[in-house]
């Protein structure tokens, strides 16, 4: 692998130096410069030591993409999990949680937007007036901490400005979608600029609950933004941020059939309504520093729940009630539904303490987290049994980031990270356990400029994620006919060593730009879901392996091939192992691949200037097999989607006509295996729920 790196290595660099002498001078057409913040700073995506995918608004709307799972297969080795009415569950490299249901959790991946911490609240990810989306791949320990061991997400939306703006966005597509929002900016004063946005979808979802003859998987999102900038002095300069939330979308996920039509008598729902904010301020009076103090803060209504036995029991509907009339299914199961309301309280606050020329960053950070959390789960017209649970949390941490200029063509990074954690739960079934860690992260990259457009890079991260409590396994501690090993009711921190090396190049006529990363992560104390299965009867708990590997390789980039004709590209392979893992019912998972870890994934998108005002996309998308589930065997199939749109532009407005998934393929987003039927006398069968079939619409954008 070292040989053929470093042949690529030296192409790129003959390349790329040669472009610089054999420029077109007829094109007209080149690739925009990316600007991100990784690093503390904000810096062209060529110049970062680190594998990042960036969207910005125009790859959103030719995909019609309205919330974030609807691009993620478009950057290499991410994926998805749904088991909700979005798919709010993202793993990067392999890395990441694929459920929540009583335990409070930590994600691998965390999720800002707009400076505000929203991990683990997944379907706040809407993207209406979202002005990038940048995907960090890989530990982000120095600057994120303990929610992004296996990367970040950080969606921007845009910022006001003191010029007046609009941006009216109309669309329709079939299943009875329908979306509107509008944002307006303006300056209100010479110092203070103001922007404001209001959006929502509807949508009547892609299952057709036919006992009931509803819609039970329907869509109904919005959101609400407000930002402010005021320039205060020529010193002091403030950003304001709120967002409102509300998610009403129904939840009907599976059937015993594996298929989209339900016959669920109690479907679930999947809200969210939420307020939150940040402020940050940015002070540069001082003679040898500048100050930056980031606070936020969030508080949430989340409800999750579900039909736990996806079938109705009425007698006068035999046929297609007829699992659930079925005699084994009254006397062992019965009208089970499963309701998890959950109230999130969050907030941060950090400084930063920065050189002038922004070569050194210092600082220190303080988080809160809690979560009350209240469980109903019982048959049908019976008093549910009621499961509460209270899980507060605190991080505390030091960090600090240097560049150091070896050369002029070559930088030292270094950054450590020092986190102090907490947490303390009791819940209903009188456990009160507090659980406390130290955990170090940081990052060592070296970054050499061969030639003016390409940067090689090597370095080495390390991230974690802190331990924690089982909350499923100590609701079920007391439980008859299940016994819940004391091992299993807490768990320990996981640490992740990624080393990497990339090579980021672009022609001098910015036409053509590539990056190539490739990656070994090893994985200590892999924090793995596992199951205790007695009879009909179930717990989920996390407890740690040995330890785990995560190697691939990542290429992105984008060319224009004619002057009418570009491409964008994403090819990711990822090669995982599970090392030294047996769960508690003697199943030997050693050697095995890690769930969620497809071995390929691939994104080619075509883009044809038909004339000055129409534009056309044709993009190919697809991933090998995968596991859904570290603790069984059940896997998706490999999947190939094809996309589409075509695009008028004027001056002012824009007109799409997109399509996803074109050849209707059925691509599962989450599967379980388990006997849930007592048809064939609860034998083990694999349950899956699918994702978007074809969908097709019109989108309208006036901008001003």
């Amino acid at each position: 692998m070292k040989l053929k790196l470093s042949l690529l290595t030296m192409g790129l660099m003959v390349a790329f130096s040669s472009s610089a002498n054999e420029t077109n001078s007829t094109a007209t057409n080149s690739i925009e410069t990316i600007e991100v913040s990784g690093d503390f700073q904000q810096e062209s995506l060529q110049t970062l030591s680190a594998s990042a995918s960036v969207f910005g608004e125009t790859q959103i709307t030719t995909r019609g993409a309205s919330y974030l799972d609807e691009i993620l297969n478009s950057a290499a080795n991410v994926n998805f999990t749904a088991g909700a009415s979005r798919g709010r569950f993202v793993q990067i490299r392999g890395v990441g949680l694929r459920s929540q249901f009583v335990d409070p959790i930590t994600p691998s991946v965390g999720v800002l937007i707009d400076n505000i911490n929203y991990s683990g609240l997944g379907g706040s990810a809407l993207l209406f007036d979202a002005d990038q989306v940048a995907i960090y791949r890989g530990p982000q320990g120095t600057k994120f901490g303990a929610d992004a061991m296996g990367g970040i997400i950080d969606i921007h939306s845009n910022s006001p400005t003191q010029a007046p703006s609009l941006n009216l966005k109309l669309g329709a597509a079939n299943y009875g979608t329908h979306e509107a929002g509008v944002a307006v900016g303006a300056g209100l004063t010479d110092t203070i600029a103001a922007r404001a946005s209001i959006y929502q979808k509807q949508s009547d979802g892609f299952v057709e609950n036919v006992y009931l003859n509803e819609d039970t998987q329907d869509l109904d999102e919005s959101i609400a933004r407000f930002k402010l900038n005021y320039a205060a002095s020529d010193d002091l300069n403030l950003d304001f941020a709120y967002h409102h939330i509300d998610i009403e979308n129904g939840y009907d996920g599976f059937t015993l059939d594996n298929t989209r039509q339900s016959v669920a008598s109690q479907p679930g729902q999947d809200t969210q309504q939420s307020d939150a904010f940040s402020l940050t301020a940015d002070y540069t009076g001082l003679s040898s520093v500048d100050i930056e103090i980031l606070t936020s803060g969030l508080q949430a209504d989340t409800v999750y729940s579900y039909d736990e036995d996806w079938v109705c029991a009425d007698l006068a509907q035999p046929s297609l009630c007829e699992a659930g009339l079925h005699p084994d299914h009254i006397a062992y199961y019965g009208q089970y539904f499963d309701k998890y309301a959950r109230d999130h309280e969050r907030g941060s606050a950090e400084v930063r303490v920065k050189s002038k020329d922004k070569s050194w960053v210092v600082g220190i950070v303080s988080r809160r987290h809690d979560v009350d959390l209240d469980r109903n789960r019982g048959k049908h017209g019976d008093f549910p049994a009621q499961f509460k649970s209270n899980f507060e949390t605190q991080n505390h941490a030091l960090f600090a980031h240097k560049v150091t200029q070896l050369q002029d063509d070559v930088r030292l990074i270094t950054g450590i990270r020092v986190e102090s954690y907490s947490s303390d739960y009791m819940d209903s079934n009188a456990f009160d356990l507090d659980t406390d860690d130290t955990m170090v992260g940081g990052k060592v990259a070296l970054e050499y400029q061969v030639v003016p457009q390409t940067m090689i890079y090597t370095s080495l991260n390390r991230g974690y994620k802190v331990g924690g409590v089982n909350g499923e396994a100590l609701a079920k501690a007391k439980d008859d006919g299940i016994t819940i090993p004391q091992s299993g009711f807490t768990f320990d921190p996981e640490y992740l060593w990624n080393l990497e090396f990339g090579v980021k190049g672009q022609s001098e006529d910015k036409r053509h730009t590539l990056n190539l990363s490739a990656f070994y992560m090893h994985r200590e104390d892999m924090q793995l879901k596992q199951w205790q299965l007695e009879g009909v009867q179930f717990a989920g708990f996390i407890s740690n392996a040995g330890k785990g590997t995560n190697y691939g390789l990542e290429i992105e980039g984008s060319s224009q091939l004619l002057d009418a004709l570009s491409l964008q590209y994403s090819v990711g392979y990822l090669d995982t192992k599970i090392e030294d893992f047996i769960t508690v019912n003697g199943d030997d998972f050693d050697g095995r691949e890690q769930a969620q870890s497809p071995k390929y994934q691939y994104a080619f998108s075509f883009v044809y200037d038909v004339t000055n005002n129409i534009s056309a996309q044709l993009g190919f998308e697809g991933k090998d097999d995968y596991f859904f589930s570290d603790s069984h065997d059940a896997q998706a199939p490999n999947q190939n989607l094809i996309n589409a749109s075509v695009s008028y532009f004027s001056e002012s407005w824009s007109l799409t006509a997109w399509g996803r998934n074109l050849a209707d393929r059925d691509v599962p987003v989450r599967g379980f295996q388990f006997g849930n039927d007592p048809r064939n006398g609860w034998a083990t069968d694999t349950y899956v729920q699918y994702a978007e079939p074809r969908v097709y619409g019109l989108t309208f954008n006036y901008t001003l």
